[in-house]
């Protein structure tokens, strides 16, 4: 077994809930079905590359806001009715809504994000397409839901999410307020003692960013 970093060894023996599948999800196949059809209707040029190694694609946008503060809905999510039902059976209003491509041989390293259900903003997943081999390391846990599974964790912690397979990773990254209706979606433990996971972060952090320090 593979050695934990500083970082992730913060988190072994906290009894915190660092991730935890929702109590709703969608049908996997025909979310891959109408998920491909949006992809397909975007032409090359409206594809964001950031973070790719090769050039290719790594996001779609599906619904930002703007500089405004209106949301804006783009054509390719009016492919996925099956995610726009469950947000709105589901009472989650978003701000933001992606489809993103971890390509195949692809991690995204290391990283911290200010997004949790104990903090004002957070993001919740849909798998939709993902490699047995593909997971996502949040502190010392390894973490993968299957296709159709709305999910989060504690993004405020660092992660990494790796893909080590020949297959790409397809997932929809929804973004929003954090709000009653979404934290009763999730056990109330992976919210619960935000002053301990604040103290939590911060070291995991401080551990992360010393060795990136050493490194620079």
């Amino acid at each position: 077994m593979t050695a934990l970093l500083p970082w992730q060894e913060v988190t072994v023996g906290s009894g915190l809930m660092l991730s935890a599948a929702s109590s709703i999800g969608v049908e996997a196949a025909l979310l891959e079905q109408q998920v491909q059809a949006a992809i397909d209707s975007v032409p090359e040029e409206q594809r964001n590359r950031f973070g790719s190694p090769n050039g290719d694609w790594t996001a779609i946008t599906l619904l930002h806001k703007d500089h405004r503060g209106r949301k804006v809905e783009h054509p390719p999510l009016a492919h996925i009715p099956i995610l726009t039902d469950l947000l709105r059976n589901a009472g989650i209003d978003p701000f933001g809504l992606y489809i993103t491509r971890q390509p195949p041989g692809v991690d995204l390293v290391w990283h911290f994000d200010h997004q949790a259900l104990h903090l004002e903003i957070c993001r919740l997943l849909l798998p939709v397409r993902v490699p047995a081999e593909a997971f996502t390391w949040i502190g010392h846990e390894k973490v993968a839901h299957p296709p159709g599974t709305l999910w989060t964790g504690d993004f405020s912690l660092p992660h990494q999410v790796e893909n080590r397979t020949d297959q790409e990773r397809i997932v929809i990254a929804i973004d929003s307020v954090v709000t009653p209706a979404i934290q009763a979606l999730f056990p109330a433990a992976l919210y619960a003692d935000a002053a301990s996971r604040h103290a939590l972060a911060q070291h995991a952090i401080n551990a992360l960013l010393r060795a990136r320090a050493k490194t620079a």
